[in-house]
């Protein structure tokens, strides 16, 4: 497809795709000027010094503001415990295995919490222990003497 002829006296359009020829004498561009860089205001970072040892939850941090709070009083599990095992001298052992059980939970749980109690869950799961040793000890000392008994008896 060609052109249609131009009115006389205008020059033909030029070549969108001809290279671009710069005169011989055009001055080359200056070396970009950057800024100087500015002073430092301030002195280079410097490490920061170990967190102390309660630090990041290694134990109970009190500068944490986002651990979880302290529960109030003391673990209601860790008193049962205690209550527990000393009512198993009154009743033949069987609530100091009760007092055991409670005495295990409430020691993983003012572990875990924090809450006081923990010497108290120690004091029921030991009372207990030593009740229902007494008491497994006691019917061991019974059946013997039985046992004993029934063959002087013949």
């Amino acid at each position: 497809m060609t052109h249609p002829p131009y009115p006389e006296g205008t020059p033909p359009p030029a070549d969108p795709y001809a290279p671009v020829d710069y005169p011989a004498n055009y001055p080359p561009l200056p070396p970009p000027v950057y800024p100087t860089p500015y002073p430092a205001s301030y002195p280079p970072p410097t490490a920061y010094p170990y967190p102390p040892p309660g630090y990041f939850g290694y134990t109970a941090d009190p500068y944490d503001p986002y651990r979880p709070a302290k529960p109030p009083g003391t673990n209601g599990k860790a008193i049962a415990a205690l209550v527990t095992s000393l009512a198993g001298l009154l009743l033949c052992g069987l609530p100091s295995i009760a007092g055991i059980i409670l005495g295990i939970v409430a020691m993983r749980e003012t572990k875990r919490t924090g809450q006081d109690g923990f010497g108290l869950a120690v004091a029921g799961l030991a009372i207990g222990s030593v009740v229902v040793a007494l008491v497994v000890l006691y019917f061991v000392f019974v059946i013997v003497i039985a046992a004993n008994s029934a063959s002087y008896a013949t």
